[in-house]
């Protein structure tokens, strides 16, 4: 078989394999009512249906991160994507909750081998300044699978039922196998032989990839939730499905801009700091802006949150990379996506609650608001606690 070894062939693999999750996770989302109508959910089962794409990855990622160096990276993505694609066809052909809910966990399995190996490849080939670029491309396929979905599927689903989202999303990860398949990319960056002294993380690795995963894990649950949230609220507002879809996949189209400017910034001294502390706030002040504004500067306001947000996303992102010594750092991801899985199953599910017992479509967009002032808190933590030594 021959394959693609250029760092530039190696990324756009990533950015493709992205995108498909992207698509994959908002499959509910784009389905939307037509999906609760079908099997009779309330809004607390709805966020659990699109928080359970993260539920394996809360019991599995640490033992994962054990074994990750002895599974193989490739291989381990290319698994991770083929029960992506069943979880995709066993969802789509569901016709009672317990059947969707088992496509949900096939595909949340499938994402936990490919996040965490593919976070592993990225930051085992692109090291230093090299990273934050790297990271970029990484993080930029996600949104825009996401605002594609959004964008263009909710429309489709009044003609071809709800289990169109999920039949694009399969589409979308057998085109990202593929990519994954033919392209081998840059050979990783010679680590230090591990030995037992140094496989086990030290007491400041383990408390900063703590940190990092609870704040890459915030910063994500905000978005899910409004991703997931927003176009009902919008709808429940006086807006039509189509202008709902619009306005919220705005919020992840401004990604594609905000995204690698980050990047750029972020490799500037003295300015990654200043700016995710900055954009985060005015990511949270744009958001609270959507419930309460009126609902016609809703795609303004989208447009927005979605640029501030991310502006500082690789920053975040990288955190990992800065907790742990790179000889450690599969043992080291899978502390870390532990706290990621973690809040990105809790928060939807937990954001739905807030919509079912308080009567508001308002109150998750609140509650994503909150959750991202906690994930700036626990950046700040982080640098202080990495400055410290």
């Amino acid at each position: 078989m021959g394959f693609l070894t250029s760092a530039t062939a190696f990324l756009l693999a990533v950015f493709i394999l992205r995108a498909a999750l992207g698509a994959m996770f908002q499959a509910p989302g784009a389905a939307g009512p037509a999906l609760v109508d079908a099997f009779a959910l309330d809004w607390a089962g709805f966020g659990t249906l699109v928080g359970l794409f993260w539920l394996p990855g809360l019991f599995l990622a640490y033992p994962l991160g054990l074994v990750a160096r002895r599974l193989g990276d490739r291989r381990g993505v290319l698994l991770g994507l083929l029960l992506l694609i069943l979880g995709a066809v066993v969802s789509a052909s569901a016709y009672e909750v317990a059947r969707l809910i088992a496509g949900r966990l096939l595909m949340g399995l499938g994402t936990l081998l490919v996040i965490l190996l593919l976070t592993k490849m990225v930051q085992d080939r692109f090291l230093g300044r090299d990273l934050f670029p790297a990271m970029a491309v990484y993080v930029l396929g996600w949104p825009l699978g996401i605002a594609a979905t959004q964008a263009a599927l909710p429309g489709f689903v009044l003609d071809h039922g709800w289990q169109f989202p999920y039949q694009v999303a399969s589409l979308a990860a057998g085109i990202a196998f593929v990519a994954v398949a033919f392209t081998r990319g840059p050979e990783p960056r010679a680590l230090p032989a591990s030995t037992s002294a140094s496989s086990a993380l030290t007491r400041d690795e383990f408390r900063r990839m703590c940190l990092a995963g609870a704040c890459w894990a915030l910063v994500n649950g905000a978005y899910m939730v409004l991703v997931s949230f927003v176009p009902p609220m919008l709808m429940a507002r006086g807006l039509g499905l189509a202008e709902a879809s619009s306005a919220v996949s705005l919020i992840s189209w401004s990604n594609l801009l905000a995204v690698p400017a980050g990047a750029w910034f972020a490799r500037r001294a003295g300015v990654a700091g200043p700016m995710t502390i900055s954009a985060s706030l005015l990511a949270m002040l744009a958001a609270l802006a959507l419930p309460m504004a009126d609902v016609g500067w809703a795609p303004l306001f989208g447009l927005l949150h979605g640029f501030c947000y991310a502006l500082p996303i690789t920053v975040f992102s990288a955190l990992a990379a800065e907790a742990v010594a790179p000889e450690r750092r599969a043992r080291g991801l899978g502390v870390y996506f532990v706290w990621f899985y973690a809040g990105c199953t809790c928060c939807p599910a937990f954001a739905g609650w807030l919509r079912d017992i308080t009567g508001s479509a308002t109150a998750p967009v609140f509650f994503a608001v909150a959750a991202l002032g906690a994930a700036l808190a626990l950046y700040v933590w982080f640098r202080r606690d990495l400055v410290r030594g």
